[in-house]
């Protein structure tokens, strides 16, 4: 077998054992269409190989003829394959030059087939043999330029610039290797094949075609990146499994529950906290629609099944009980998240929950705790309010008694001073009257249960405060003094609550003044409109608080008082942060602690109480 023979045969076999490498990937992963186009590209180039491989040993000039046009067409498939293999292989190269380029070969292809002597040659004047260094004979044309190959030159010359363009782009935009290695190679064929081809085809040089061989270049390039490739592939793959064991020896050991669902809904994986929490075991909840075992879908109430969930918006962060395998329920708080196959089409979702179970039953026993204490703190402040209220009560029921007696002896009277005896009893109703303002200001004050919010005067409900505490502070020789704006807004909050923070820092007051001589004690209560809440301010003229104290004065059981239980100050700022307020205390400039405190006023457009 000749040399020229062994040459061609090779490199045929090596472009189509390209083709058939990138036609396997190509059919594993259909939707990477540079993978066809480059087998296109090989086989176009191992079909021209063969064509070469024809001309070397053709004896006629129909013969010839016919293995050029087969060439040249061979050709067109690898030119026009490698263009639109450029454009998304880089995704640099300019759409309008890859369909220009398309259009110019698709002429010469025309010319080509037309032409009864290709679009290489007018006419073929006749063949020539020629001898190879080594004694070896193959064949060459000689014949006039057919015009029309002048389209193909311009083609080439355009594919440089494109090939050349789409390079640098890609190099710009970070890709280097890739323009260096693949785009280099495609300069480097170019360039081999377009300026020796034409030189062959005019006679200057008497050598074989060796468009296939210069595919060689691209061949190599893109084998090497196949390689290249194929090495990341096996490191990414074992970083992905390394990957894999971490995630799934957390997912075996955290205390969450997770569940992977498939596209039906049904389970596919579970973890041991998720079969402890649920009682079933891991083979049991294998295949288990997961919406059995919640007491409502977490997305639409009336789904049976995950699917149906699925096809709307997924929450990505909702509650829902699970019940579990004894018929408990269990709140847990899941998180979803949507889980693609490779296509990027939903194959299920992966649900990590968090049991909340415990810690809604703390909150609910610490929210009923709370409510305790604020009771217990009501019945406190008010226990200390014990002997005003007596003094209060005791007032109108002895004038109650005094008038009866006196009604009592004038009916006895002959005759009866009607006059008078009408007077005693509208002086019996006052007096009932005002008692049983005291005994209801005492109700509501020691009333449980839910905060109710109304909207209501605070400059009211001051004054009926300071109604209650009267007693004390008149048997303390207090000089109490209320400064309210006039006009005050209402506010929207829980009017007993709101009295209970008065009253706790109005007793505080008293306290801190009783230390003063009389006639030196002080205290004065506030209201009005700052920055657009409702500030209420009791300031008395005691000894203060002691500067290192103040940061902690509202802190549960701290007290200033030896009898206290440093509860009082903690529920009134619960109180009032609760209804969206602040509070806060200072030492005046004057003398004396002022505790102040806003609530927010209530909303325009409704009406008065």
């Amino acid at each position: 077998m000749s040399a020229l023979t062994i040459a061609w045969s090779m490199c045929a076999a090596a472009c189509l054992m390209f083709a058939l490498t990138h036609l396997q990937l190509w059919v594993r992963a259909r939707k990477t269409a540079v993978y066809l186009l480059s087998a296109v590209m090989a086989l176009g180039a191992a079909a021209n190989a063969g064509s070469e491989l024809y001309l070397l040993k053709s004896q006629d000039i129909a013969s010839y003829s016919t293995g050029l046009r087969v060439a040249n067409t061979a050709v067109f498939v690898l030119v026009v394959a490698m263009v639109w293999f450029v454009y998304l292989y880089f995704g640099t190269a300019r759409r309008w030059s890859a369909v220009l380029i398309s259009v110019l070969w698709s002429i010469a292809l025309v010319a080509n087939l037309a032409s009864p002597y290709s679009v290489v040659y007018s006419t073929i004047a006749g063949l020539q043999r020629v001898t190879t260094f080594w004694g070896e004979q193959f064949t060459l044309a000689i014949g006039p330029t057919n015009p029309w190959k002048l389209v193909a030159d311009i083609a080439s010359i355009f594919i440089l610039a494109y090939i050349v363009d789409a390079s640098v782009r890609a190099w710009r935009a970070g890709a280097r290797h890739r323009a260096i290695v693949v785009g280099g190679s495609i300069v480097v064929f170019i360039v081999l094949a377009g300026v020796h081809a034409p030189l062959v085809d005019a006679g200057l040089i008497r050598t074989p075609y060796l468009v296939s061989f210069a595919f060689l270049a691209i061949v190599g390039a893109m084998t090497y990146e196949l390689v290249n490739d194929a090495i990341l592939a096996g490191r990414y793959a074992r970083e992905i499994q390394a990957s894999e064991r971490r995630w799934r020896l957390l997912l075996e050991h955290v205390p969450l529950l997770v569940a992977g669902v498939d596209r039906a809904g049904r389970i596919n994986y579970a973890n041991p906290f998720f079969a402890e929490v649920s009682g079933y075991t891991r083979d049991e909840l294998q295949g288990r629609e997961l919406t059995q075992l919640l007491k409502r879908p977490w997305n639409d109430t009336s789904a049976p099944h995950l699917p149906a969930a699925m096809r709307g918006p997924l929450p990505s962060h909702v509650e829902a009980e699970l019940v579990t395998r004894d018929g408990a329920e269990r709140q847990i708080v899941w998180s979803n998240v949507m889980v693609a196959d490779e296509e990027n089409e939903p194959a299920g979702t992966l649900s990590i929950g968090s049991d909340v179970t415990e810690s809604r039953k703390a909150q609910h026993d610490l929210r009923q705790t709370q409510r305790q204490m604020e009771r217990l703190m009501r019945a406190n402040v008010l226990g200390e309010l014990a002997s005003a209220l007596a003094h209060e009560l005791n007032q109108p029921l002895t004038a109650i008694l005094s008038n009866a007696q006196a009604a009592r002896r004038l009916l006895a009277s002959t005759p009866p001073d009607f006059a008078e005896i009408r007077a005693i009893v509208d002086d019996i109703v006052s007096d009932d009257k005002r008692a049983g303002e005291v005994i209801s200001r005492l109700h509501t004050m020691l009333r449980s249960g839910q905060v109710v919010k109304e909207r209501f005067a605070v400059d009211a409900a001051i004054a009926d405060v300071a109604e209650l505490a009267r007693g004390e502070v008149v048997a303390a020789a207090i000089d109490l003094r209320m400064t309210l704006q006039p006009g005050l807004p209402l506010v929207d909050a829980g009017r007993v609550e709101v009295q209970q923070v008065v009253m706790n820092l109005l007793l505080n007051a008293i306290r801190a003044v009783k230390e003063n001589p009389e006639g030196e004690r002080r205290i004065e209560i506030a209201a009005r409109v700052d920055a657009g809440m409702v500030l209420v301010e009791v300031r008395d003229n005691g000894p203060g608080i002691a500067p290192e104290r103040l940061p902690k004065i509202f802190e549960p059981y701290f007290s200033t008082s030896a009898l206290g239980m440093g509860m009082g100050l903690a529920i009134s700022r619960r109180i009032v942060e609760a209804h969206g307020g602040k509070i806060w205390v200072q030492n005046h400039a004057s003398g004396g602690a002022q505790f102040c405190f806003t609530m927010p006023v209530a909303s325009a457009g409704m009406e008065q109480p």
